[in-house]
């Protein structure tokens, strides 16, 4: 019963259901009036034959018109089976078509009636299909092209027809836009990684070369060997942080997310660094209240962390790093601060663009991934980085986390 209820919803259906209603009416009207004419008329004729026979009987004058009158309105069967006698001589006899040429053509007219209402509703079934398959056509068609459908149609049926297949529509162009935008990344990303790479390659290359090929005194090759060391620490930093940053990239980083005192992770991602600070004369130092919590990823939040601390030890000479934090009602911040060579204005959007990087002779092994990697994981975390700067007075970087609502 809902199928049919919903066949009917149909508009082109439904019209072809009153239609085919409306149309059996007036040609059963038609037929049954047609039936009714056809029998008037037979009787018509019928009681001409029986006036004309009767009027054939009178001429002869040997039988009285009472006697006449009362033959024809007889009914009796007797004389009824002594006519059929009389009147098979002369070749009429009930089961020939001969004497019945008024029932023949009485039937006609029922006959066209009926064919024409007949025509009449097959014409309106076809008229009904096509209409549905020339909206169906429309929908395969903009299918066919790769198109939206953007015709009006008439029926419920197909207008769902028509918007599933630009769901499909839609959805292969978005899938087909991320597919060239992927690749356009991974042609990008293989462009840039091999121009990191081929640095330290081209120098462990030409250090080998060099040492096979000539004799050197061992302090020389101690600094050939130590030249390699930063090399092979670079490729071994960039191979790393790549897989990371194509971890993220890719979606394929499941954080688990649980509360976690900011102080302590904050402190187990700087405890490496502290030996980089020293080498460049720079103290680093934590200042966090034991109080302030935070729900995030405690292992890539200090991911994040040790490497916004480490790109501030390398770029600070002689100074200070401090690391501090705070919250309000609605956030906690976390700061880094130094006082070291400071950014320039115009480098500031730059320093988040992966292998972006001020390399020095004090952070050879830099390979400009860490920040943009911080800022990935940041932004995971339901959370932003800002950057406030003054070129040779110091760097400030905030990072700043929504607290989850209960």
């Amino acid at each position: 019963m809902g199928r049919l209820i919903r066949t009917f919803e149909n508009r082109t259906v439904l019209f072809f259901g009153i239609a085919v209603l409306l149309t059996a009416g007036l040609f059963f009207g038609l037929g049954y009036l047609s039936v009714g004419l056809s029998e008037r008329e037979a009787a018509i004729e019928a009681s001409e034959r029986m006036l004309a026979a009767a009027g054939r009987l009178s001429e002869r004058g040997d039988i009285p018109d009472e006697v006449i009158a009362a033959a024809f309105a007889d009914k009796s069967t007797a004389e009824a089976q002594r006519g059929s006698e009389i009147m098979k001589n002369y070749g009429y006899e009930l089961g020939t078509t001969r004497g019945f040429e008024f029932i023949v053509n009485g039937s006609v007219l029922p006959a066209v009636t009926a064919g024409a209402g007949v025509l009449f509703c097959g014409i309106l079934g076809l008229t009904a299909v096509y209409i549905i398959i020339r909206e169906i056509r429309c929908v395969t068609s903009a299918g066919s092209k790769k198109k939206r459908c953007s015709a009006d149609f008439s029926d419920n049926d197909i207008v769902l027809l028509a918007e599933a297949v630009n769901r499909l529509t839609d959805d292969r162009l978005g899938t087909l836009e991320r597919l060239s935008g992927e690749k356009r990344y991974l042609a990008d990303y293989l462009q840039d990684f091999s121009h990191q790479i081929r640095t330290p390659a081209s120098g462990l290359t030409l250090n080998n070369e060099i040492m096979r090929s000539h004799e050197l005194p061992r302090s020389e090759q101690l600094e050939y060997l130590e030249r390699d060391r930063v090399c092979i620490e670079r490729i071994n930093r960039l191979c790393a942080e790549s897989l990371k940053s194509a971890r993220l990239d890719a979606g394929a980083v499941k954080y688990e997310i649980k509360l976690c005192s900011v102080a302590e992770l904050t402190e187990r991602s700087c405890s490496p660094l502290y030996e980089l600070a020293s080498s460049n004369g720079t103290d680093l130092s934590i200042d966090i209240p034991s109080g302030i919590m935070l729900e995030c990823d405690e292992l890539w939040l200090g991911e994040a962390v040790s490497n916004l601390v480490k790109n501030a030890c390398e770029h600070t000479v002689n100074g200070s790093v401090t690391v501090t934090a705070d919250e309000t009602p609605m956030t906690v911040n976390i700061y880094i601060t130094d006082d070291g060579e400071g950014i320039a204005n115009e480098d500031i959007p730059q320093l988040f663009r992966r292998f972006y990087s001020k390399r020095s002779d004090r952070n050879p092994t830099s390979v400009g991934i860490g920040m943009s990697i911080a800022k990935r994981i940041t932004e995971d975390m339901n959370g932003r980085i800002y950057i406030d700067s003054e070129q040779g007075f110091g760097t400030k970087v905030r990072l700043e986390f929504l607290k989850r609502q209960a």
